[in-house]
């Protein structure tokens, strides 16, 4: 008879109950029933070459300027060059020629990407390198300014030194269903793509920076931008974005992340160091600080919704990153940096120790401190799994994943996956993820020993795989935690259906 049929007897129910609990529990010890297990993997400190995070580099230049394991893309996407005609988009040509190349030099590419509609002297730049018809420094598509549209356009020499350009009248009626249509397109092809590590939200302005700096006559106003802001929100749900500035409207109302395009000039107060970062000024809404204080408060936090990133343009910001590497360290921390680039240091070799430190300090480092469930499991029976979850990086892990336990047979084939639940976005810094959850094994699991190894598992295939700084690792990169035993039902526990009570 099974033993999880059995019901206490005449005799049993005479015993008292103290006798019969220490009958039961050495029944239990016997069985191996009553113990849990309890892993507590090591914590590593290795740069690990995880996605989404370090350097970035210039997507205008595959494999050049490589020095320190950057795997990070920055690829401006021209209007003009992707949308043919009105409703009609090149995707598979823009990634042949701008992506694929990029890949090529670096397997493990991702890209952030930005669309772009007025870029300075863009063939100076290589943007215009695959338009067609002429008129160069046009970066929008041709049809905007023709019949039915006639979207109107002006050319300029020079904004504050930036040019020769033309730019599309952003506040024209037609110019908001157009855009947005745009975009709309652009998350139906990338919105949460493995390859894609961010969508800055540009389009607008110079460079896509969302200003006209020297232009202003030509400048998109409130109205517009709230309109593309918008846009973006509504049409991505998983690929993080990022803006440029923490203004009102850019930034209101929405959890976009930041990319700080003069690091660490704009980022913090000028008071914040002693002497003030080089080119500082903290006296509006272009420096980080200042507009998350005074202007969009409500986008303090928006570092858990989206990456922070930062460039230092000139070459006194980027010497920062070696004179001043603590300081530069500090302000990663502060605002929770994913990756810093294209522009900076880490273009220049010979930096490694300063560039390592910074590399660590930048984006999300996660650790499995704990692991607990019983160490005996029968199949289809439920039991109690926990899982605490570390993050000493500065920023969360933004992209979908979830936390796997395998289980291996004797002869290293795994028999069962686990998946957790948990959102390990809510994976902060000094805030460990406490996870509990109820699972059970398939009722066809094979029974014996079962090593258990731990990893992150992408919710979207293909993504590239992410390690936990936790030791010690298989050959696959999961965390080996250890032993437990799959019984047999009929080896089950004594708690069975329709067992009565003392």
């Amino acid at each position: 008879m099974p033993i999880r049929s059995i019901r206490p007897n005449p005799l049993a129910r005479r015993l008292s109950y103290v006798a019969y609990a220490g009958l039961l529990l050495t029944t239990l010890v016997l069985l191996g029933r009553v113990e849990a297990a309890e892993f507590t993997p090591t914590r590593t400190d290795e740069i690990h070459p995880n996605p989404h995070i370090g350097f970035m580099l210039w997507g205008t230049t595959p494999g050049s300027a490589n020095h320190y394991g950057a795997r990070i893309h920055h690829v401006y996407v021209p209007w003009r060059e992707i949308e043919t005609s009105d409703q009609e988009f090149d995707w598979a040509g823009f990634e042949q020629r701008r992506l694929q190349p990029l890949i090529n030099a670096t397997p493990n590419a991702t890209f952030v990407l930005r669309l772009v509609a007025d870029y300075p002297d863009g063939s100076f730049s290589g943007l215009s390198t695959y338009y067609t018809g002429g008129q160069l420094q046009r970066d929008y598509p041709l049809f905007l300014e023709q019949a039915p549209l006639n979207i109107p356009a002006v050319d300029y020499s020079s904004c504050d030194g930036d040019g020769p350009g033309r730019t599309p009248d952003w506040n024209h009626p037609q110019m908001a269903l157009q855009m947005t249509q745009l975009i709309t397109a652009l998350a139906a092809r990338y919105d949460g793509h493995p390859r894609i590590s961010a969508i800055q939200v540009g389009l607008l302005g110079l460079w896509g920076e969302w200003h006209q700096s020297g232009c202003t006559q030509n400048a998109p106003a409130a109205a517009i931008k709230a309109s593309v802001r918008d846009a973006y929100a509504a049409a991505f749900s998983r690929t993080p974005l990022q803006t440029r500035y923490a203004r009102n409207p850019d930034a209101l109302g929405v959890e976009f992340g930041f990319h700080e395009d003069y690091f660490p000039s704009f980022t913090a107060l000028c008071s914040r160091f002693s002497p003030a970062m080089p080119r500082c000024s903290s006296g509006g809404d272009w420096n980080l600080e200042w507009a998350m204080a005074n202007v969009t408060p409500g986008s303090r936090d928006n570092w858990r919704s989206g990456p922070i990133s930062g460039e230092s343009p000139f070459s006194d910001q980027k010497n920062t990153w070696t004179a001043r590497t603590a300081d530069v360290l500090s302000l990663l921390r502060d605002y929770h940096f994913s990756f810093l680039g294209p522009a900076g240091k880490h273009q220049e070799s010979g930096h490694s120790s300063a560039m390592n430190q910074i590399r660590a300090g930048l984006g999300y480092r996660l650790h499995a401190d704990r692991v607990s469930l019983p160490d005996s499991l029968v199949p289809g029976q439920p039991f109690s799994l926990s899982v605490e979850l570390a993050n000493s990086g500065v920023a969360p892990l933004y992209h979908g994943h979830v936390l796997a336990i395998d289980g291996l047979d004797s002869g290293g084939v795994t028999r069962f996956t686990l998946l957790l639940g948990a959102d390990l976005r809510d994976a902060l810094a000094g805030t460990p993820l406490l996870i509990s959850e109820t699972h059970s094994l398939p009722t066809n699991s094979a029974t014996g020993s079962h090593s258990l190894r731990l990893r992150l598992m992408p919710l979207v295939p293909g993504s590239p795989i992410v390690l936990l700084n936790s030791g010690p690792r298989d050959a696959d990169g999961r965390v080996v935690l250890g032993s437990i035993n799959v019984l047999s039902a009929a080896n089950g526990p004594l708690f069975g259906d329709g067992f009565e009570a003392l």
